[in-house]
Protein backbone atom coordinates (compact mmCIF):
# COMPACT_ATOMS: atom_id res chain seq x y z
CA UNK A 1 0.00 0.00 0.00
CA UNK A 2 2.51 2.60 0.96
CA UNK A 3 4.11 1.57 -2.46
CA UNK A 4 1.58 2.30 -4.19
CA UNK A 5 1.18 5.78 -2.44
CA UNK A 6 4.39 7.01 -2.41
CA UNK A 7 4.45 6.78 -6.68
CA UNK A 8 1.29 8.57 -6.93
CA UNK A 9 2.39 11.29 -4.96
CA UNK A 10 5.33 10.92 -7.44
CA UNK A 11 3.87 10.40 -10.68
CA UNK A 12 2.40 14.04 -10.99
CA UNK A 13 3.74 17.29 -9.48
CA UNK A 14 0.46 18.42 -8.61
CA UNK A 15 -0.33 14.84 -6.83
CA UNK A 16 1.80 15.90 -3.81
CA UNK A 17 0.72 19.40 -3.93
CA UNK A 18 -3.08 18.21 -3.67
CA UNK A 19 -2.13 15.78 -0.86
CA UNK A 20 0.24 17.95 0.75
CA UNK A 21 -2.28 20.86 1.30
CA UNK A 22 -5.36 18.18 2.33
CA UNK A 23 -3.36 17.13 4.99
CA UNK A 24 -2.44 20.58 5.78
CA UNK A 25 -5.87 21.57 6.29
CA UNK A 26 -6.20 18.70 8.57
CA UNK A 27 -3.42 18.74 10.57
CA UNK A 28 -4.90 21.06 13.42
CA UNK A 29 -8.16 19.06 13.63
CA UNK A 30 -6.58 16.16 13.43
CA UNK A 31 -2.58 16.41 14.33
CA UNK A 32 -2.18 12.40 14.17
CA UNK A 33 -1.45 11.61 11.51
CA UNK A 34 -2.35 13.92 9.34
CA UNK A 35 0.92 16.69 10.65
CA UNK A 36 3.65 14.21 9.93
CA UNK A 37 2.22 13.07 6.53
CA UNK A 38 1.36 17.08 5.96
CA UNK A 39 5.73 17.14 6.32
CA UNK A 40 5.93 13.53 4.75
CA UNK A 41 5.12 14.42 1.70
CA UNK A 42 7.52 17.00 0.42
CA UNK A 43 10.36 15.31 2.03
CA UNK A 44 9.43 12.50 -0.37
CA UNK A 45 9.26 15.01 -3.24
CA UNK A 46 12.82 16.79 -1.67
CA UNK A 47 14.51 13.28 -1.96
CA UNK A 48 13.10 12.14 -5.37
CA UNK A 49 13.59 15.42 -7.34
CA UNK A 50 15.07 18.56 -5.87
CA UNK A 51 14.27 22.02 -3.55
CA UNK A 52 12.75 23.47 -6.04
CA UNK A 53 9.38 20.72 -6.25
CA UNK A 54 9.48 20.26 -2.85
CA UNK A 55 9.42 23.47 -1.58
CA UNK A 56 6.31 24.33 -3.36
CA UNK A 57 4.72 21.56 -1.98
CA UNK A 58 5.55 22.33 1.49
CA UNK A 59 4.50 26.00 0.99
CA UNK A 60 1.38 24.74 -0.51
CA UNK A 61 0.88 22.67 3.28
CA UNK A 62 1.74 24.97 5.01
CA UNK A 63 -0.52 27.61 3.64
CA UNK A 64 -3.54 25.14 4.05
CA UNK A 65 -2.68 25.03 7.41
CA UNK A 66 -2.08 28.49 8.03
CA UNK A 67 -5.70 29.38 5.91
CA UNK A 68 -7.69 27.03 8.48
CA UNK A 69 -6.41 29.39 11.38
CA UNK A 70 -7.12 32.28 9.87
CA UNK A 71 -10.38 31.05 9.37
CA UNK A 72 -10.99 29.79 13.08
CA UNK A 73 -9.98 33.58 14.05
CA UNK A 74 -6.70 32.43 16.07
CA UNK A 75 -4.13 34.69 14.64
CA UNK A 76 -1.75 33.83 17.09
CA UNK A 77 2.00 34.09 15.68
CA UNK A 78 3.64 31.30 17.63
CA UNK A 79 0.77 29.02 16.41
CA UNK A 80 1.99 29.86 12.93
CA UNK A 81 5.46 29.42 13.37
CA UNK A 82 5.01 26.58 15.09
CA UNK A 83 3.29 25.28 12.03
CA UNK A 84 5.63 26.73 9.76
CA UNK A 85 8.63 24.50 11.61
CA UNK A 86 6.15 21.30 11.50
CA UNK A 87 6.11 21.66 8.38
CA UNK A 88 8.81 22.64 6.37
CA UNK A 89 11.30 21.49 9.35
CA UNK A 90 11.01 17.82 8.10
CA UNK A 91 11.63 19.19 4.32
CA UNK A 92 14.91 21.25 5.19
CA UNK A 93 16.16 17.77 6.94
CA UNK A 94 15.42 16.04 3.69
CA UNK A 95 17.44 18.78 1.93
CA UNK A 96 20.56 17.77 4.21
CA UNK A 97 20.02 14.16 4.17
CA UNK A 98 20.19 14.20 0.15
CA UNK A 99 23.22 16.44 0.51
CA UNK A 100 25.04 13.95 3.08
CA UNK A 101 23.41 10.90 3.01
CA UNK A 102 23.77 10.69 6.96
CA UNK A 103 19.74 9.89 8.20
CA UNK A 104 21.75 9.91 11.51
CA UNK A 105 23.44 13.49 11.36
CA UNK A 106 19.95 14.63 10.40
CA UNK A 107 18.19 12.99 13.70
CA UNK A 108 21.27 14.08 15.86
CA UNK A 109 20.77 18.02 14.13
CA UNK A 110 16.92 18.07 15.13
CA UNK A 111 17.94 17.25 18.44
CA UNK A 112 20.05 19.39 19.27
CA UNK A 113 17.92 22.80 17.32
CA UNK A 114 14.88 21.75 19.32
CA UNK A 115 17.40 21.91 22.40
CA UNK A 116 18.87 25.00 21.29
CA UNK A 117 14.75 26.56 20.63
CA UNK A 118 14.35 25.38 24.40
CA UNK A 119 17.22 27.33 25.75
CA UNK A 120 16.16 30.29 23.72
CA UNK A 121 12.59 30.44 25.05
CA UNK A 122 13.97 30.29 28.52
CA UNK A 123 16.85 32.93 27.76
CA UNK A 124 13.87 35.14 25.27
CA UNK A 125 11.14 35.02 28.59
CA UNK A 126 10.94 36.28 31.78
CA UNK A 127 8.95 33.71 33.25
CA UNK A 128 8.44 31.35 30.52
CA UNK A 129 6.26 28.75 33.25
CA UNK A 130 3.96 32.09 33.74
CA UNK A 131 2.37 31.45 30.11
CA UNK A 132 1.41 27.99 30.83
CA UNK A 133 -0.19 28.29 34.20
CA UNK A 134 -3.20 30.85 32.48
CA UNK A 135 -3.45 28.80 29.76
CA UNK A 136 -3.39 24.93 32.19
CA UNK A 137 -5.85 26.78 34.82
CA UNK A 138 -8.28 27.96 31.72
CA UNK A 139 -8.21 24.29 30.18
CA UNK A 140 -8.88 23.07 33.99
CA UNK A 141 -11.72 25.46 34.39
CA UNK A 142 -12.95 24.46 31.14
CA UNK A 143 -12.97 20.75 31.56
CA UNK A 144 -14.58 21.30 35.38
CA UNK A 145 -17.28 23.15 33.61
CA UNK A 146 -18.11 20.42 31.43
CA UNK A 147 -18.47 17.78 33.83
CA UNK A 148 -14.81 16.55 34.80
CA UNK A 149 -13.63 17.55 37.77
CA UNK A 150 -9.89 16.56 39.18
CA UNK A 151 -8.69 15.59 42.91
CA UNK A 152 -6.43 17.19 45.01
CA UNK A 153 -4.55 20.63 44.46
CA UNK A 154 -5.22 21.82 41.39
CA UNK A 155 -3.37 24.84 41.64
CA UNK A 156 0.10 22.23 42.68
CA UNK A 157 -0.87 20.44 39.61
CA UNK A 158 -0.91 23.10 37.07
CA UNK A 159 2.09 24.32 38.95
CA UNK A 160 3.99 20.72 37.71
CA UNK A 161 2.70 20.63 34.51
CA UNK A 162 3.47 25.00 33.29
CA UNK A 163 7.11 23.76 34.57
CA UNK A 164 7.68 21.37 31.95
CA UNK A 165 5.25 22.51 29.29
CA UNK A 166 7.73 24.02 26.95
CA UNK A 167 10.00 20.85 27.32
CA UNK A 168 6.78 18.65 26.75
CA UNK A 169 5.99 20.45 23.15
CA UNK A 170 9.52 20.54 21.99
CA UNK A 171 9.53 16.75 22.08
CA UNK A 172 6.15 16.62 20.51
CA UNK A 173 7.34 19.01 17.70
CA UNK A 174 10.57 16.56 17.28
CA UNK A 175 9.07 13.41 17.27
CA UNK A 176 6.65 15.06 14.86
CA UNK A 177 9.61 16.50 12.71
CA UNK A 178 11.68 13.30 12.70
CA UNK A 179 8.77 11.17 12.31
CA UNK A 180 7.65 12.83 8.94
CA UNK A 181 11.35 12.79 8.07
CA UNK A 182 11.46 9.41 8.34
CA UNK A 183 7.72 8.44 6.56
CA UNK A 184 8.98 10.27 3.71
CA UNK A 185 12.67 8.78 3.35
CA UNK A 186 10.79 5.39 3.54
CA UNK A 187 8.70 6.21 1.29
CA UNK A 188 11.27 7.16 -1.19
CA UNK A 189 13.35 4.20 -0.33
CA UNK A 190 10.14 1.84 -1.38
CA UNK A 191 10.54 3.27 -4.81
CA UNK A 192 14.27 2.96 -5.31
CA UNK A 193 16.21 0.94 -2.99
CA UNK A 194 13.93 -1.13 -0.77
CA UNK A 195 15.38 -2.48 2.51
CA UNK A 196 17.77 0.91 2.80
CA UNK A 197 15.95 3.02 4.69
CA UNK A 198 15.63 0.47 7.76
CA UNK A 199 19.54 -0.28 7.38
CA UNK A 200 19.72 3.03 7.88
CA UNK A 201 17.42 3.67 10.43
CA UNK A 202 18.86 1.17 12.86
CA UNK A 203 22.36 2.63 13.25
CA UNK A 204 20.60 6.40 15.19
CA UNK A 205 22.78 6.77 17.68
CA UNK A 206 22.91 10.51 19.61
CA UNK A 207 26.58 9.60 19.43
CA UNK A 208 29.57 10.77 22.13
CA UNK A 209 29.25 14.12 22.58
CA UNK A 210 25.60 14.42 22.42
CA UNK A 211 25.67 11.00 25.17
CA UNK A 212 27.71 12.92 27.00
CA UNK A 213 25.40 16.20 27.11
CA UNK A 214 22.37 14.12 27.97
CA UNK A 215 24.32 12.65 30.87
CA UNK A 216 25.03 15.65 32.56
CA UNK A 217 21.44 16.65 31.65
CA UNK A 218 19.69 13.81 33.56
CA UNK A 219 22.66 14.17 36.53
CA UNK A 220 21.86 17.75 36.62
CA UNK A 221 18.51 17.04 36.61
CA UNK A 222 18.11 14.94 39.76
CA UNK A 223 19.98 17.67 41.83
CA UNK A 224 17.98 20.85 40.24
CA UNK A 225 14.45 22.20 40.26
CA UNK A 226 15.38 24.52 36.77
CA UNK A 227 12.36 24.63 34.68
CA UNK A 228 14.82 24.78 31.85
CA UNK A 229 16.58 21.38 32.81
CA UNK A 230 13.41 19.76 33.34
CA UNK A 231 12.30 20.95 29.97
CA UNK A 232 15.79 19.49 28.44
CA UNK A 233 15.03 16.31 30.03
CA UNK A 234 11.74 15.75 27.47
CA UNK A 235 13.96 16.47 24.69
CA UNK A 236 16.65 14.05 25.97
CA UNK A 237 13.76 11.75 26.25
CA UNK A 238 12.34 11.65 23.16
CA UNK A 239 15.40 11.61 21.04
CA UNK A 240 16.60 8.60 23.33
CA UNK A 241 13.58 6.81 22.70
CA UNK A 242 13.97 6.86 18.60
CA UNK A 243 17.67 5.33 19.69
CA UNK A 244 15.50 2.94 21.77
CA UNK A 245 12.94 1.86 19.20
CA UNK A 246 16.08 1.42 16.24
CA UNK A 247 17.30 -0.82 18.97
CA UNK A 248 14.60 -2.48 18.84
CA UNK A 249 14.32 -2.89 15.29
CA UNK A 250 18.34 -3.93 15.34
CA UNK A 251 17.19 -7.21 17.74
CA UNK A 252 14.81 -7.81 15.58
CA UNK A 253 16.84 -7.51 12.36
CA UNK A 254 19.12 -9.68 14.24
CA UNK A 255 16.80 -12.72 15.42
CA UNK A 256 17.03 -11.29 18.85
CA UNK A 257 13.55 -10.40 19.44
CA UNK A 258 10.75 -11.64 17.79
CA UNK A 259 8.41 -9.65 15.31
CA UNK A 260 5.32 -9.91 17.43
CA UNK A 261 7.23 -8.07 20.73
CA UNK A 262 8.53 -5.75 18.02
CA UNK A 263 4.85 -5.12 16.97
CA UNK A 264 3.54 -5.07 20.74
CA UNK A 265 6.04 -1.36 21.46
CA UNK A 266 4.02 0.00 18.48
CA UNK A 267 0.86 -1.21 19.97
CA UNK A 268 1.62 0.24 23.46
CA UNK A 269 3.28 3.53 21.53
CA UNK A 270 -0.28 4.40 20.56
CA UNK A 271 -2.36 3.60 23.40
CA UNK A 272 -2.39 6.30 25.91
CA UNK A 273 -2.75 4.45 28.93
CA UNK A 274 0.70 2.77 28.09
CA UNK A 275 2.54 5.43 26.14
CA UNK A 276 4.79 7.37 28.68
CA UNK A 277 5.72 4.10 30.10
CA UNK A 278 6.83 2.75 26.72
CA UNK A 279 8.82 5.87 25.92
CA UNK A 280 10.56 5.91 29.21
CA UNK A 281 11.53 2.16 28.53
CA UNK A 282 12.62 2.87 24.80
CA UNK A 283 14.87 6.01 25.97
CA UNK A 284 16.04 3.60 28.37
CA UNK A 285 17.02 1.42 26.12
CA UNK A 286 18.35 4.12 23.66
CA UNK A 287 20.44 5.52 26.63
CA UNK A 288 21.75 2.10 27.11
CA UNK A 289 22.72 1.43 23.51
CA UNK A 290 24.56 5.14 23.19
CA UNK A 291 26.85 3.24 25.25
CA UNK A 292 27.10 -0.10 25.18
CA UNK A 293 26.71 -0.69 21.45
CA UNK A 294 30.44 -0.60 19.91
CA UNK A 295 30.07 3.00 17.46
CA UNK A 296 32.11 0.92 14.32
CA UNK A 297 28.81 -1.38 14.53
CA UNK A 298 26.73 -1.09 11.17
CA UNK A 299 24.05 -3.85 11.41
Amino acid sequence: MHHAIAAWLTQRPWHAAVAAAFCGALSLQMPMPFMVLAGAIPVLVMLRADWRQALPVAATSAAAAIWIVVTLGEMVPGLIVGLLVLIVGPTLLAALLKRTGSLNLCFQIAASVVALAVIGVYLALPDPTAIWVELLRRALDSMEAAGLHFGGDTEAMIAIWARTMWGALAALSMATVLGALFLGCWWQTLLDAPGRFGAEYRKLRLGLVLGLAVTVLFVTAFLSDSGLVASLAWVAFAALSFQGLAAAHRSKAGGRLNRGWLAAIYVLLVVPLSMSVTVLVLAIWGFADNWLRPRAQTV
